[in-house]
């Protein structure tokens, strides 16, 4: 087990004892792809519970979790996401953080504390890959690594970043561990922890900033979305009806377009009314580079659209989109 595994697991018994006063001890098992077992203490009644141990919890990680463990298991995580709290509690999945919060329902048992802040996480400069000009640049490095050894100008061009972001972005990977130089040529590794870190920064810092607003469209051109002719590569699906387009598994039921139009342009070519509440949300198309008439955006950009909703069979969909589209990659 590596070291920020231990130290994952060693904090968390800590502050589980701080927080609740339980008692927790761990032992190293052999046992498929279990990490251990969690022994907690609760009125003088002994739980044990098959253990995984992750950094941070991922949606697409919990599949193999849920098909290969039989209850009583916990994962053990130095953070896991408030959404990811709520479908853990609704499928009655024990959790433990490395902050103390912790949730059981088993048996008898029902334990949910989570009233504890997150850890403080040590504040580097490593942080600009995941700026709003970052987050650009390393969706561009993401979808072609190949542009991690273009020149600086033209890379920056298709990314629609400034050129000094260029070399800051790329010292951030290296410093981060996911730059590395293989035959005098930079290569992306450790590629599904970055695709984790890279959707949830988009989520939280990106996409609230390139929001052009909700529209509407008539019901005939809801139910009939798949005719819309888009005309070019300057607007384009992403969301729900991208997934569709991919998977043909999501029945839409809100919509997400990517645009370079302004606002009349939209309600001219798309007929699309700019209401509050509308159900299509329409957003920046923030990338430059060409993409040969496409319906929708990168399977990575309609990843991170799913799973920053939240919604489960929107979650769903993501996984199958990530091993179909990026598991390939990775």
């Amino acid at each position: 087990m590596n070291t920020k595994k231990i130290n994952t697991i060693q904090t968390a018994i800590d502050n589980l004892k701080k927080t609740s006063g339980f008692k927790a001890t761990w032992k190293d098992v052999t046992k498929g792809d279990i990490d251990g077992v969690l022994t907690i203490v609760i009125n003088n009644k002994k739980l044990a519970f098959d253990a995984y141990v992750k950094t941070e919890l991922r949606y697409h990680q919990l599949d193999a979790i849920l098909n290969k463990t039989e209850k009583p298991f916990i994962i053990i995580a130095n953070k896991i996401f408030p959404k990811i709290k709520d479908y853990l509690r609704e499928h009655r999945i024990a959790y433990l953080e490395a902050n103390g919060n912790v949730f059981i329902d088993y048996k008898e048992t029902y334990i949910w504390i989570d009233s504890n802040k997150p850890l403080q996480e040590q504040k580097v400069k490593t942080y600009r890959a995941f700026t709003k000009t970052g987050i650009k640049l390393v969706f561009l490095y993401m979808l072609d690594q190949e542009w991690l050894n273009r020149p600086y100008r033209e890379v920056a061009e298709n990314a629609g970043v400034g050129l000094g972001t260029v070399p800051v972005v790329i010292t951030a990977l290296k410093e981060l561990g996911f730059l590395v130089p293989v035959d005098e040529r930079m290569k992306l590794v450790r590629k599904e922890e970055l695709i984790n870190k890279w959707v949830e920064a988009y989520g939280e810092k990106l996409k609230p900033n390139i929001k052009l607003g909700n529209f509407m469209l008539d019901i005939e051109s809801i139910k009939d979305w798949k005719r819309i002719e888009l005309g070019d590569a300057n607007t384009m699906w992403g969301g729900e009806p991208a997934a569709d387009l991919l998977t043909n598994y999501l029945n839409p039921e809100e919509f997400t377009l990517y645009t370079r139009q302004n606002i009349k342009e939209l309600i001219k070519n798309y007929h699309l009314l700019p209401q509050e509440n509308g159900q299509v949300a329409v957003y920046e198309k923030f990338w430059k580079f060409p993409m040969n008439n496409q319906k929708t955006v990168p399977p990575l950009l309609v990843y991170a659209d799913l799973i920053n909703t939240g919604d489960n069979r929107c979650i769903e969909t993501a996984r199958i989109i990530y091993e179909q589209y990026l598991s390939k990659n990775i």
